[in-house]
């Protein structure tokens, strides 16, 4: 009887030591997803608003490795995000197609929709520079 409890005994220690531990959640609440974003490629410079899980905005700036943040208030976000999505709208819709092939100095993304404006896109270039010169007084 002895022995049998003894053999149990090594084999559920031997099941415990061999287990994988479950893997962890990567559904972190603090990540934010990103509304919208402008790079500036020339000057290694993205600023981007981001949206929190607990729909707290954030305007954020990169600066080649330097990063810094600032909270805005959900009015001013909204304002933004029109802002931006009727100036990436035009761009896209109204505004002459890049050539295929051109150096590219800015990229703009809107919830998951991106496009690249040319060095040569003199108008696109004109929709979105000053708004991205306003957001960059902001910091």
């Amino acid at each position: 009887m002895h022995y049998i409890l003894f053999i149990l005994m090594l084999v559920s220690t031997s099941f415990a030591e061999n287990s994988q531990p479950q893997k962890e959640s990567t559904a972190d609440l603090r990540n934010g997803s990103v509304v919208f974003s402008v790079e500036d490629l020339a000057e290694e410079t993205t600023i981007w608003l981001e949206r929190t899980q607990g729909l707290d905005y954030f305007l954020k700036i990169k600066i080649e490795d330097e990063e810094k943040i600032q909270k805005v208030t959900t009015k001013e976000a909204k304002s933004l995000d029109a802002d931006f999505a009727s100036r990436f709208l035009k761009c896209q819709y109204e505004h002459p197609v890049s050539k295929p092939g051109c150096k590219v100095t800015l990229r703009l993304t809107l919830k998951g929709d991106s496009q690249e404006i040319c060095k040569k896109d003199d108008k696109k270039t004109q929709e979105i520079v000053p708004f991205f010169k306003d957001l960059e007084k902001r910091f």
